[in-house]
């Protein structure tokens, strides 16, 4: 059974339901199942339910709502026992989206919750919500995504008025993904005063989460706590870059509490404190994300890289809360397509992401538009949908992309008439074979546009001739998911299109004499990686690529649709070394520079934060914490130490390590679902020591510079000693 949905009639935005009830005797079962039109936490006689938080979960409200179940025979007893479930507005009536955006799914909050108990003699009672049930304000008396939570202990918690919600229990699933949990706690590393003398605690990392504080017996008043990811340039607290996010909580009380936000959550590394200076050990971080399970990991000799591969699986923590969002921080936290598309891999790398993904896939699935067309964030709260490269064709390369890394059949089935009509819409934005028409985000935030350096946001490559690379990705995939499910006809249909898509760009982007006219890294990059043009025009390309990143001091300056691609494309077409170069410059722009001036996860722009503080010509759209960036680590994992599925779900495994100078010794570890997969290499002097890891069970080739032929073996420890020049043979083409 399930109760009914409830309210209150005055639309509080928190608020307590709650119910005493009797038991005869101690429960032998108990389950207590719920869900909420917004969020809920429950308590049985003051006791928490579950170690969950933001329950139920962010779906589209009206087309999907998860359904928890716990089992609580442990915290009921023979005799009196009470109730309370906190319900919150969150994502279902609360302030949400872009701008005041609010009641995206419904006018107000509301719970629902059952609690059926079985006794030793098989008999049961079940209590559910309903119209009786008791209704009071929360000590928190509000909560926000954006804009933090408010707890006053010293206010009377007021009765209201219990009023039924109506909600189509057809709509139920149940819990699809492991929850939101408390993951970590961080204690604070520094506590300083700023050049305008405000108190400010620093956790020494950027994270999600919300801060814990206790008060002493002594405390008589308010607390009020905001934060903040950087300083500014001269050193003082900096929320410019939360745009209205107004990221602060406050407690009002008096003798001692423990206050730990329920129903928001920050992204921050630094929090200033107003109302009193709390000890260093009353105060923790507390880091909320999807408790998945860790499946990769990656160590070398050179600290300044670690943190670098650090920063990127704290961006991924920090943004797979509950779904993949772009940011933890300012007025957005949206699950944008496009940052999802180009960090799956590295994701799936990091984490087991089957169940997250399946969750936010069902989501997708259900808001694609009658004609196919994709909305630019899933869940859908801002109602712009379209085939826009790389944001749309997250619809086919990510199943792919699944199927590739888990071998789970399932990626493709489930999402597969999702897919051809995606295509479908793409093909009504074509003219003369090629797509011309429709909204393209281009490559985004890429630092080559009109002025270099300049901080226009497409980025200089012609959005049409992305969007037409990336609907020729589409088709292969399509091609390819078509055949391995059984249908022909339309694996046969989309193979035909792209080949005359490929030669209508041919015609339309090169000259007679073989230049190409889109002159920028991005579509070398993206023609060379997605192997889009004829072999006779690889060479010339790669070389031409090559030669542009050096002109550009071996900086990044690509986007969102070009750098996840960047460093295959260099070492893929004899360029490895050109690729090294890129990925260990310290200077402005790339990866490391962030990570010299402090950065602890990835950034959102290249050029987020210069020398001297923020910056000054991006403040609206500039996030200290954005994964999509963090797509270097693919390269990491599937080139330098060379952990390549040759079979869906690692099946079948290539070993293929592409060693650095900058790096004397590396050890991944991939712990795929046939098992645990490790390669390596550590160079001692003239000599350098490869070493492998293959599961039981699973065929391996193993390749290794300078290397004739691969080494073929099963499950197992190996090792290989070489001289260490064989594996710096330089640029080859």
């Amino acid at each position: 059974m399930s109760g009914k949905f409830i309210g209150t009639k005055e639309q509080a935005n928190t608020f307590v339901l709650l119910k005493e009830f009797t038991l005869r005797e101690d429960p032998k079962e108990a389950v207590c199942t719920a869900s909420a039109l917004g969020l809920y936490w429950i308590e049985i006689n003051g006791k928490r339910v579950g170690e969950a938080f933001m329950t139920p979960g962010f779906t589209d409200y009206r087309q999907m709502l998860q359904v928890q179940r716990y089992d609580v025979a442990d915290l009921l007893k023979k005799g009196k026992n009470r109730i309370e479930m906190t319900v919150n507005a969150g994502w279902y009536s609360g302030r949400f989206g872009l701008g005041e955006t609010s009641k995206i799914y419904g006018d107000a909050p509301a719970g629902m919750l059952s609690l059926e108990v079985r006794y030793a003699d098989g008999k049961k009672e079940a209590f559910a919500t309903d119209e009786r049930w008791e209704a009071r304000e929360s000590h928190i008396r509000f909560s926000g995504i954006y804009d933090g939570e408010i707890w006053d202990f010293t206010k009377e918690c007021k009765p209201l008025t219990p009023v039924v919600a109506e909600y189509d229990e057809s709509r139920f699933v149940p819990q699809m993904c492991e929850p939101v949990k408390n993951i970590e706690r961080i204690g604070v590393k520094r506590v300083f005063y700023t050049p305008k003398g405000e108190l400010v605690y620093d956790f020494g990392q950027n994270l999600t989460g919300v801060a814990e504080v206790k008060t002493d017996e002594d405390f008589d008043g308010t607390l009020v706590l905001t934060f903040a990811e950087v300083p500014d340039g001269e050193g003082n607290f900096y929320t410019e870059n939360l745009r209205s996010a107004k990221a602060t909580d406050k407690l009002t009380g008096r003798g001692a509490h423990t206050f730990a936000p329920e129903f928001t959550f920050h992204g921050f590394r630094y929090m200033r404190v107003q109302g009193a200076k709390l000890r260093e050990e009353n105060i923790c971080a507390l880091v909320r994300h999807t408790d998945m399970k860790r499946t990769g990991s990656i160590r070398t000799d050179s600290k300044l890289f670690n943190r670098l591969l650090e920063n990127a699986v704290w961006s991924q923590r920090d943004n797979f809360l509950d779904i993949p969002t772009d940011c933890p921080q300012r007025d957005e936290r949206l699950g944008w397509t496009g940052d999802i598309n180009v960090f799956c891999r590295t994701a799936a790398y990091n984490y087991d992401i089957r169940a997250f993904m399946k969750k936010w896939l069902a989501t997708l699935r259900q808001e694609q538009l009658p004609g196919g067309e994709i909305p630019h964030v899933i869940p859908d709260v801002l109602g712009w949908s379209g085939t826009d490269a790389v944001w749309g064709d997250c619809v086919t390369m990510i199943p792919w992309t699944l199927y590739r890394m888990y071998g789970e059949e399932s990626f493709l089935s489930e999402n597969y008439g999702a897919m051809k009509k995606f295509l479908q819409a793409v093909e009504r934005s074509t003219e003369n074979g090629l797509v011309m028409r429709g909204h393209q985000y281009g490559d985004w935030l890429a630092l080559d546009g009109e002025k270099y350096f300049s901080s226009s946001c497409r980025g200089g490559t012609d959005e049409y001739f992305i969007a037409n690379v990336f609907y020729a990705v589409s088709l292969g995939i399509v091609a390819e998911t078509a055949k391995i499910l059984g249908d022909e006809e339309t694996s046969g249909y989309c193979a035909e299109r792209r080949k005359k898509l490929l030669s209508d760009m041919e015609d339309e982007y090169f000259t007679a004499r073989g230049r190409l006219a889109c002159d920028t890294v991005t579509a070398r990059v993206l023609l060379l990686h997605f192997g889009l043009v004829p072999e006779r025009r690889r060479k010339r390309l790669a070389r031409e690529l090559n030669d542009m990143v050096a002109a550009r001091g071996y900086h990044v300056t690509t986007g969102f649709a070009g750098t996840p691609y960047l460093l295959f494309a260099l070492a893929d077409n004899g360029y490895a070394e050109t690729a090294e170069k890129v990925l260990f410059n310290e200077t402005y722009p790339g990866w490391l520079y962030e990570v010299k001036l402090g950065a602890t996860t990835i950034w959102e722009r290249w050029n987020g934060y210069l020398s001297d503080g923020p910056n000054r010509e991006a403040v609206s759209m500039n996030s200290y914490n954005h994964y999509a960036y963090g797509s270097f680590m693919e390269y990491v994992y599937r080139r330098i130490t060379g952990i390549e599925a040759s079979a869906p779900g690692f099946g079948r495994v290539k070993i293929s390590p592409q060693p650095c100078q900058n790096l004397l010794n590396i050890r991944a570890e991939y712990d795929s679902v046939h098992g645990k997969i490790l390669s390596g290499y550590e160079i001692n002097g003239k000599e350098i020591t490869y070493y492998a890891e293959i599961p039981e069970g699973v065929q391996a080739e193993i390749y290794l510079p300078g290397s004739e032929k691969p080494e073929a073996v099963g499950g197992g420890k190996y090792t290989f000693v070489r001289e260490t020049a064989s594996a710096f043979p330089g640029n080859r083409a």
